[in-house]
């Protein structure tokens, strides 16, 4: 595995690159534009249908919340768009940043005051659904924004935000907002939440976008077709697919492993918690630091532990380990740890092949949407998986597989020369 990045500059050199002071503003509307990004993704799965079910909606409209997701997997469609046109007043990522942000606060504030039952339910679906394509148009721009300006150990540090923003908002928009619904009711929850874009747009604003690299401005114009025809592409897409796969699959099964160990709902809730802030507080921040030294030796790193952890899973489910809580919060912490260094190596190695070439936003975009389908093909597969062939065999099947995606990992390497 090579290291030929590691001597990469912080950001990319450029007459207009700001100082630290303005480097630390960059990294700030970074890291808050992540975090709002999330928090239609918490209120989709996990807040909105909890409050709807209270509101006596049927079962049938509650399955249809969790579709808000589905722009984040058909993005890269409208991708070129946002790589194409733009406000030459506002800058390239500007155009498109502060409208989202504007369109996710109204939806957001709409929420507050749409009834979350009875006929005006379908409009609150639609408000949601409205904040999400907002949401996933916006990471278009954002990445975009971040792989155009940074390069080496700085797009370590920006998928750090990444990773941790998208975490940190989707546990605000969906168990925090549980957490104080019942004390500040509808409206309160929701217009709070409105004030996290709003102050973003004013964030953003404040922030001067410097001009587009030189390789960006030969008139080309984004294209989904050039993205399938870059070197690497295909190597790169299948590592998308996989790479969230350890934790979405790993999440999803143990979680109802737990349940059928006789765990209550609040315990199994615990964990889940336990397993977002292990991996927002320590799995992201090492990742971070260890893919600013070499990217590829992080994501194998990752996989090597996420293979620990489905050993200690599997000797959970055999009964060789006792299905204690130290037994169970090591095996989901060493899970979270190894998914921040997978999630932040392989977000960096996309922004760095997506900045790289001419349309950062398209590229980076396609290969994300491919890590979404990946996460909930992999997720239902292992939970299908298991019903058949149990938790032991499917746990221990698990490990042998990042076993052999460390091969995988290693010809990535060899193959795909990234020079960000």
């Amino acid at each position: 595995m090579t290291g030929h990045e590691n001597a990469v500059p912080l950001a990319l050199p450029q007459t207009d690159t700001p100082a630290e002071t303005g480097q630390l503003r960059f990294f700030l509307l970074i890291g808050a534009l992540y975090f709002t990004q999330g928090l239609p993704m918490g209120l989709s799965m996990e807040a909105v249908p909890v409050l709807m079910r209270q509101g006596g909606a049927s079962m049938d409209v509650i399955a249809l919340v969790p579709l808000a997701g589905l722009p984040w997997i058909i993005k890269f469609l409208w991708a070129p768009v946002v790589d194409n046109h733009w406000k030459a007043g506002l800058g390239r990522r500007r155009s498109w940043i502060a409208p989202m942000q504007v369109i996710l606060a109204a939806c957001l504030v709409a929420l507050a005051f749409l009834p979350l039952e009875g006929r005006g339910l379908s409009f609150a679906v639609v408000a949601l659904a409205l904040g999400s394509i907002a949401s996933a148009t916006q990471d278009t721009a954002t990445d975009g924004l971040a792989a155009e300006q940074l390069a080496g150990r700085g797009l370590a540090y920006a998928n750090a935000l990444q990773i941790g923003g998208m975490m940190a908002g989707f546990m605000v928009g969906g168990g925090g907002v549980l957490m104080i619904a019942d004390t500040l009711g509808q409206q309160g929850v929701f217009l709070l939440l409105a004030l996290f874009p709003a102050l973003t747009v004013g964030l953003a604003l404040s922030w001067r976008e410097p001009p587009r690299p030189a390789a960006a401005r030969d008139g080309d114009r984004a294209r989904l077709a050039d993205t399938f025809r870059r070197p690497g592409i295909r190597l790169l897409l299948a590592l998308a697919f996989i790479y969230g796969g350890a934790h979405a699959g790993g999440l999803s099964v143990s979680k109802i492993f737990l349940v059928d160990q006789g765990w209550s709902n609040q315990d199994t809730g615990l964990v889940a918690t336990f397993s977002g802030f292990v991996m927002l507080l320590v799995g992201c921040p090492l990742g971070s630091a260890l893919t600013a030294r070499n990217r590829w030796l992080a994501m194998a790193a990752g996989m090597a532990l996420a293979a620990i952890s489905f050993v200690l899973w599997s000797l959970l489910a055999g009964g060789i380990l006792p299905a204690g809580w130290s037994s169970v919060l090591l095996a989901i912490g060493v899970l979270s740890v190894a998914s921040g260094f997978i999630a932040v190596s392989a977000a960096t190695i996309i922004m760095a092949f997506g900045g790289a070439g001419k349309q950062a936003g398209t590229d980076g975009t396609v290969l994300q949407s491919a890590n979404v389908l990946g996460e909930m093909a992999i997720a239902g597969l292992v939970v299908w998986v298991v019903g058949r062939a149990g938790y032991g065999l499917t746990f221990a099947g698990a490990a042998l597989l990042l076993v052999l995606a460390l091969l995988f990992v290693s010809r990535a390497a060899r193959a795909i020369h990234l020079t960000r």
